[in-house]
C-alpha cells in the first residue's frame, strides 16, 4: 500500500479546471471518474493510465453527480476534494481535468467524448468496470468501446479489484469507517481515512489534564463513530504519531451537544499551532467513547489507552503520509 513507503511525488500534480486551458498537443492517457477516497481499486486505474509515455490524467467533475441530479441520495464523501487532489498527486497522477458538471450533466454520451476528444489529445482511456457517464448515464463501457474504435483511442475497460474475496469499492469502504471498522477498510484503501481541517481553539480541558488536544472542526463528509483512535497527524512538515478522540466529552461536558475531533501529540510538547491545518490519518479503534464517574477516572483510562498506543506503534515504523493542504 502506497502509505507503508515515504511519498516523495519527483514533481507537483497539475489542476485544470477548464478543458479551454488544457494543453492540446499534449499526448494523454486519461481516466473518467468521481475517486472518492482513492482506493486500490482506483490505484490499479491510475495505474493503467501510467503504463504509457503518455500523461496520466484525471478527468472529474467539481461535484459529486448526484450533489446535482439526485441530492437525496448523496452518499457521504470519503474524500473532500483537497485530500482526493493530494492523494492524486501522491500516487504519481500528471494532471486532472476538473469539469463543471452542471455543464456537462444534460450532454449526451457519445458527445461527451467528442468534447473531450476535440480539446484533448487522448491516447488511452481508462475506466472501471461499473464505469457510466453521459445524460441519465446512458454511456456503457460498449458505447466507450465502440467510440474508441472509430475515433483510433485505446479503451481499458478494467475488472473489479478484489482482495480477501471481496470487492473493492467507496461504498464498501465507506460502510466500513461508519460502522468503527478502520483496520478493515484501510485493507482496502491506499491511504488510511483522513479527517483534515483548521486547528481551532478548544476549551482547553485535555491541557488541564496533561494531555492537550488539538481541536478541529468535523468537515463535511463521512466521520468514523465516536471513540477513541490510533491515529497518525500531519502538520506541515511534521508526522505525529497521535491518539485521536471523536465525540462529545460526556465526562468532562455534559452539556455539549456537537461532536468533536479532539487529537492528542502523545507525550509531546507543541508551539502555539491555532490556525494550521492538520490532516488526521486513522488506523484503529481502541475504545468506544465512555462517560465516566469523574475526571480522575477519565485519566487512568487515557493512561490505558496510551500503553495500547505504545504496543501499536512500537510494532511498526512511522510512515509518511500526504499533507492534504
Amino acid at each position: 500500500m502506497f502509505w507503508e513507503v515515504p511519498i516523495k511525488p519527483e514533481k507537483q500534480m497539475k489542476i485544470i479546471k477548464s478543458l479551454e486551458d488544457f494543453p492540446k498537443d499534449i499526448p494523454v492517457s486519461i481516466c473518467i471518474g468521481n475517486f472518492d477516497g482513492i482506493h486500490l481499486g482506483h490505484v490499479d486505474i491510475i495505474n493503467n493510465c501510467k503504463k504509457n509515455e503518455a500523461v496520466s490524467t484525471i478527468v472529474t467533475f467539481d461535484c459529486h453527480p448526484r450533489e446535482i441530479l439526485h441530492p437525496g441520495l448523496l452518499p457521504g464523501k470519503l474524500t473532500l476534494k483537497n485530500e482526493k487532489y493530494s492523494f492524486s498527486n501522491a500516487v504519481g497522477v500528471d494532471m486532472v481535468l476538473e469539469l463543471p458538471f452542471s455543464e456537462f450533466c444534460s450532454v449526451e454520451a457519445l458527445n461527451f467524448l467528442d468534447i473531450l476528444n476535440s480539446h484533448m489529445n487522448i491516447q488511452e482511456i481508462t475506466v472501471g468496470f461499473n464505469f457510466y457517464f453521459g445524460k441519465d448515464q446512458k454511456g456503457t463501457s460498449d458505447i466507450l468501446y465502440w467510440w474508441g474504435r472509430s475515433s483510433g483511442v485505446k479503451i481499458n475497460v478494467l475488472s473489479p479489484t478484489v482482495k480477501n474475496g471481496l470487492r473493492i469499492s467507496s461504498t464498501a469502504i465507506r460502510e466500513l469507517i461508519i460502522s468503527g471498522q478502520i483496520e478493515a477498510a484501510l485493507s482496502f484503501m491506499a491511504f488510511p481515512f483522513v479527517l483534515s481541517g483548521k486547528i481551532v481553539k478548544g476549551r482547553q480541558l485535555g491541557k488541564k489534564m496533561n494531555f492537550p488536544t488539538l481541536n478541529i472542526k468535523p468537515p463535511q463528509k463521512i466521520t468514523p463513530p465516536d471513540g477513541v483512535y490510533i491515529t497518525q497527524t500531519v502538520i506541515d512538515n511534521m508526522q505525529l504519531q497521535t491518539l485521536t478522540n471523536i465525540g462529545r466529552n460526556p465526562t468532562v461536558d455534559d452539556d455539549s451537544f456537537s461532536r468533536k475531533i479532539e487529537t492528542w501529540v502523545v507525550d509531546q510538547s507543541l508551539d502555539d499551532l491555532y490556525g494550521k491545518h492538520a490532516a488526521v490519518y486513522f488506523f484503529k479503534k481502541i475504545r468506544n467513547e465512555i462517560k465516566f464517574s469523574s475526571r480522575e477516572k477519565l485519566y487512568e483510562k487515557v493512561l490505558e489507552d496510551k500503553i495500547l498506543f505504545y504496543e501499536f506503534w512500537n510494532s511498526r515504523k512511522t510512515s509518511v503520509l500526504p499533507n492534504t493542504f
